[in-house]
């Protein structure tokens, strides 16, 4: 066996073709920090058996795999990650760059990806992956981060790949980012970007392992119900966002990530309300605010949670 750096591992993703069947990795993911891992749910026996030792045997009742990958964001990245939280390949047109659109699926089974994992030691494939989450953030002077959740079944020995990082996509910085309110969907592309100090997204599909009875390893991955909140920060220069969360007022709101035109992200959120206004005075700097928003159904126009979901890059397809 092999000491070794963290870095020297590699992280390979594919949308698998029939869910649960693994692929190799057909894009290769630059990773900060990687928890996920092969875990375990158990039993222990612990009767009464005349002695005080308080277990006599221990049981392996579910394998699985669980965790999280923080990386910085990559367009050509993202259409992996939102094939799967979204619940569908998008539809791909135009000519290079390709415009990728995704539609949520209200399906309990969403479409997976095979997660590999490689070191100086092991080479291992995670089938059927799901994403459980995927958290944005974006801060003055830095580089957009995310980290994705992940459930899957447990690990399989897998043939060593070769990692090629040659087309990983273009990277986005915090000023690619444009976000926008209007008072409808309608009314956001004419709407002034908003100043932002920091904005923070995330997207929950609350996975859950169908466990059944005669196989140690889940039967499935399931996503539940969809939620999408976060919250923004910014000078406190007037009682808007105030006004918004007192006076019950919904907004549509735009996520735009917007590096060129063969590089964007696009996400329309129709139906946004305004939680948790706090003022921040501190003495020897500029007075600021944070507010909290929470994504929901428009039920009177008929749009979903996330109404757009608009990926542009140099890739041909997903």
């Amino acid at each position: 066996m092999t000491k070794f750096v963290g870095r020297r591992g590699t992280l390979g993703i594919a949308i698998e073709a029939t869910r649960g069947t693994a692929v190799s990795p057909t894009y290769w993911m630059p990773f900060v920090t990687m928890s996920f891992k092969d875990t375990i749910e158990s039993a222990r026996e612990e009767q009464g058996m005349g002695k005080i030792a308080d277990s006599d045997s221990f049981y392996v009742t579910m394998r699985m795999g669980e965790g999280e990958i923080e990386s910085q964001l990559y367009d050509s990245a993202l259409g992996y990650i939102l094939t799967s939280l979204l619940g569908a390949v998008p539809v791909t047109t135009g000519a290079n760059p390709y415009t990728h659109t995704f539609t949520l699926s209200q399906s309990n089974q969403a479409k997976s990806l095979s997660l590999y994992w490689t070191d100086p030691d092991r080479s291992y494939m995670f089938p059927l992956a799901v994403v459980d989450s995927l958290q944005m953030s974006v801060e003055p002077s830095g580089i957009v981060s995310w980290t994705v959740g992940f459930k899957t079944k447990g690990s399989r020995d897998w043939a060593a790949q070769t990692p090629n990082f040659t087309a990983v996509g273009s990277k986005f910085l915090h000023q690619h980012l444009q976000f926008r309110l209007a008072s409808a969907i309608g009314g956001l592309s004419a709407a002034t970007p908003i100043s932002l100090k920091s904005l923070e997204l995330t997207i929950s599909r609350n996975t859950i392992f169908d466990n059944v009875i005669g196989t140690v390893e889940p039967e499935d991955v399931l996503s539940q119900q969809i939620s999408v909140e976060g919250s923004i920060n910014l000078n406190l220069e007037d009682d808007t966002y105030r006004n918004y969360m007192l006076a019950n007022t919904y907004r549509a709101a735009e996520i735009k990530l917007f590096r060129s035109t063969s590089s964007s992200l696009t996400l329309q959120l129709p139906r946004v309300d305004f939680s948790e206004w706090e003022p921040d005075y501190t003495l020897n700097e500029i007075a600021k605010q944070s507010i909290n928003l929470k994504a929901n159904y428009d039920t009177a126009n008929a749009l979903d949670i996330i109404s757009t979901a608009t990926l542009i890059n140099t890739k041909v397809s997903y």
